[in-house]
């Protein structure tokens, strides 16, 4: 699981306790293995990749194996409290489409993105 993200913790200010929240591209699970144990949210993930989607599974995260490019098929609108884009969004094709399914799938969707232009990257 990835070490200390100063992110997780100013992601973890916009969650109430308890919600509902999707984390897209969800790599390892470990943005929602800190929400559960920091918001005891219900965390679900999606993931294309094989080898991380096994990584979530050990790190007790559900998920679903998807990938976005193609939308957000089956979750049902509104469903979730929260959908989070942390890291991912630079790496999709079709943004703008699934910006949209964020929307429909949550009240409210968090995104970031890393700086490349920063010197440590």
């Amino acid at each position: 699981m990835a070490g200390y993200r100063y992110d997780y913790e100013v992601i973890a200010q916009w969650i109430e306790p308890g919600e509902k929240v999707l984390d897209l591209g969800c790599g390892d699970g470990s943005l929602l293995h800190h929400l559960m144990a920091v918001r005891q949210v219900q965390g679900y993930g999606v993931e294309n990749d094989p080898d991380k989607i096994l990584a979530s599974v050990r790190n007790g995260v559900n998920v679903i194996q998807a990938n976005m490019e193609r939308g957000l098929i089956g979750l049902e609108d509104g469903f979730f409290d929260h959908v989070i884009m942390s890291l991912s969004l630079q790496a999709m094709h079709n943004t703008q489409g699934i910006l949209a399914e964020m929307l429909r799938v949550a009240r409210e969707a968090v995104v970031s993105f890393p700086n490349f232009g920063y010197w440590r990257h």
